[in-house]
């Protein structure tokens, strides 16, 4: 009698669970034809389903988390971008402060990604401020919702260059 699953079946398992109940059953029956007794046949695929369970969970909250980190960063940058050009910063030193800010943030809010990231935070940081100065150049006042005109014109931009960026430095993980 053989007491451990092979790679192989331990797949199958997983794919079973995937499926269906029925084919779950199935997956016992297989492993008590291959030679296991019915109670270990049991036991090691609902053993192996349970260790599954575990590691889809597990990734799941690790891609929330992900995607928790990802909207912190985008506020960030966005915020410290938007802020500048709003108030009328035009210091050099509050330019050093948002490339800072901005390449920190992309590079700690993106962990699968973080050269992408931090270049997809770099560029929407400093293009903002052009995008914004070129669309309110002969203009007084603006509507706050005008804001997203240069706003996704610099997203638009920055999110190329973070897919340039991922498919050069991260070919493995598209």
């Amino acid at each position: 009698m053989e007491k451990q699953l092979s790679a192989q079946q331990i797949e199958e398992i997983k794919e079973a669970y995937l499926k269906d109940k029925l084919s779950i059953e199935n997956q016992i029956i297989k492993l008590i034809v291959a030679g296991y007794e019915e109670n270990r046949a049991e036991y090691l695929v609902n053993k192996v389903i349970k260790e599954y369970k575990e590691a889809l969970f597990t990734k799941s909250k690790e891609d929330e988390t992900n995607e928790n980190e990802k909207k912190i960063a985008d506020f960030i940058v966005i915020f410290i971008a938007a802020i500048g050009c709003v108030l009328s910063f035009r210091n050099p030193a509050w330019d050093l402060f948002v490339v800072i800010v901005a390449g920190i943030a992309g590079y700690l809010g993106y962990n699968a990604k973080p050269i992408a990231g931090m270049v997809r935070s770099l560029v929407l940081a400093g293009l903002f401020p052009i995008a914004f100065d070129f669309y309110f150049e002969k203009r007084s006042t603006y509507l706050n919702l005008e804001l997203l005109i240069p706003f996704g014109i610099s997203l638009l931009v920055a999110y190329m260059f973070q897919l340039l960026v991922s498919k050069i430095f991260y070919p493995e993980y598209d």
